[in-house]
């Protein structure tokens, strides 16, 4: 695998079949099951014709914390492949100065994923994890995504190319992300610092119980093919 440096990979758009727009708010629902996101993302090109500003936008109580913001603007680009459907590269034009933080901001940040994971992690993720709901996931939280990624890894005799490796990580994160679902705090964190505040709250690294849910489920699932 040839990697290039850790700051060249860019994990929000990587390519035509998946994407990332957790940091438009989608993970600040306090229900993050596929299905409910699904159909809040389904309707995002009608959000997008019927308000102009995000301030006509409003939500109700479902969201994990009074001050979580969630974008109207965000939406399905394609099938499975979240977005944000007023970035020029999406709609031909900048409608990002509707949204809250407009493309000043937009194009600075990159969430605390970027610098977290390493380079073959990152790669791995973009190649291998095809699932928008479970590449979202890895994101917002990528020190579980790198506990499983390196558990697959070092627990199992074969490449990282081999389709059980990724078939393994898939599935731990599957089992990871019916942790996250159980869990109403904060879990999207837009720094490095208040990703450390909140991830022994729902990291599998820091909470043994979660750690041996997963695990076991990569262990059965492991099983199967001997």
């Amino acid at each position: 695998m040839n990697l290039s440096t850790n700051s060249d990979i860019a994990l929000c758009q990587p390519d035509n079949t998946k994407g990332c727009s957790l940091c438009c708010g989608l993970f600040n629902f306090i229900d993050i099951s596929p299905c409910f996101l699904s159909g809040f993302l389904e309707k995002g090109k009608s959000r997008e014709k019927n308000f102009s500003t995000h301030d006509e936008y409003t939500i109700s109580d479902s969201t994990r914390d009074k001050f979580s913001h969630i974008c109207p603007y965000q939406g399905f680009l394609k099938t499975g492949k979240p977005g944000c459907l007023v970035h020029p590269l999406s709609s031909g034009a900048d409608g990002r100065d509707r949204s809250l933080f407009a493309s000043k901001i937009c194009d600075k940040f990159f969430c605390p994923a970027h610098t977290i994971l390493t380079s073959e992690e990152k790669f791995f993720l973009i190649e291998s994890v095809s699932n928008w709901h479970l590449y979202s996931a890895a994101i917002a939280d990528p020190e579980s995504y790198s506990f499983i990624y390196n558990y697959v890894k070092n627990n199992f005799n074969f490449s990282e190319n081999n389709n059980l490796f990724r078939f393994l990580v898939n599935e731990g994160l599957s089992a990871h992300v019916k942790n996250l679902e159980t869990y109403e705090g904060i879990l999207f964190c837009y720094s490095i610092p208040e990703y450390n505040i909140h991830k022994k709250n729902f990291c599998i690294r820091y909470i043994d119980k979660k750690t041996n849910l997963v695990t076991s489920h990569i262990n059965k699932s492991a099983a199967l093919f001997k």
